[in-house]
């Protein structure tokens, strides 16, 4: 059985001109807590056909929901959702709308019903109810995989991100290249050599700046390589007072915060190239 690159690195999501009193904006930060890359794409951002243009050429296998209680580019949502589909087998295409009536749900499932992917279909959302959408959401995103394997989103850090601590008494610091709400991974040079710890060595107090967040908190050792001249590092997370995988709970919100607001702005430089 073969395994595609998104069983294991899941799809990027797109919510297409949605709702933002039904999806708030706040969910796709709380999304991004629990593993799934997502972002909305709105009418202030251009136009809807030329950025759907751009996301299906770079992001091919990508999931998109499509509001279609919001006016349609060409006046036809299911023209727009057939065209997606037609053009690209490896995209899974849902709609989302309000469902605030029987005879909607009935009117939207007969018209898109037979357009959308099946695994996406039509998703009904509450007015006025967010914690029952976002789990009907988050339910719709592991049903379509967007997840994959992956457990934390990875945001690629600035040159302004470092982390620093004392290994044997001596100053440490080197350049953080990713990080997730678990881990971060460094690029080291001459003068952040660690050879000497050993995996699963703990640092007490370390100090962690990602692109402008800064906090101390407990890491360990957990990889180190040296590949085609590059040297890296991967440290993991641990947290008081039994050196438990994972950052301390007053830290988690604000690096998963960070972590959405730098993926946020890659997408949005994206679509302003």
């Amino acid at each position: 059985m073969s395994i595609k690159n998104t069983d294991i690195f899941g799809r990027k999501v797109f919510f297409i001109a949605p709702d933002t009193s039904i999806i708030h904006l706040s969910f796709m930060e709380d999304f991004c807590a629990l593993g799934y890359e997502s972002h909305i794409l709105g009418r202030s951002d251009g136009s809807l056909e030329k950025n759907v243009e751009i996301i299906t050429s770079h992001f091919p296998d990508a999931v998109l929901f499509v509001n279609v209680d919001a006016a349609a580019p060409g006046g036809n949502w299911l023209q727009f959702v057939r065209q997606i589909r037609q053009q690209n087998m490896d995209m899974i295409v849902g709609v989302i709308f309000s469902a605030f009536s029987r005879d909607r749900v009935r009117q939207v499932e007969n018209e898109f019903g037979n357009a959308v992917s099946p695994l996406a279909g039509c998703v009904g959302l509450t007015p006025g109810d967010g914690d029952a959408n976002f789990k009907t959401l988050v339910a719709t995103l592991e049903k379509v995989g967007a997840k994959g394997r992956r457990n934390y989103i990875r945001a690629v850090c600035n040159e302004t991100s470092g982390v620093s601590f004392n290994v044997e008494g001596k100053p440490f610091h080197a350049r953080i290249d990713d990080v997730n709400v678990a881990h971060i991974s460094c690029i080291l040079d001459a003068s952040s050599d660690i050879h000497g710890m050993k995996i699963y060595e703990k640092v007490r107090g370390a100090h962690v700046s990602v692109n402008g967040l800064e906090f101390y908190t407990d890491i360990i050792l957990i990889m180190k390589r040296d590949k085609a001249g590059v040297s890296t590092a991967v440290f993991m997370f641990i947290k008081a007072p039994d050196d438990e995988p994972g950052i301390e709970s007053e830290l988690e919100a604000p690096l998963n915060k960070k972590i959405y607001e730098i993926t946020s702005r890659e997408f949005a430089e994206l679509l302003r190239k």
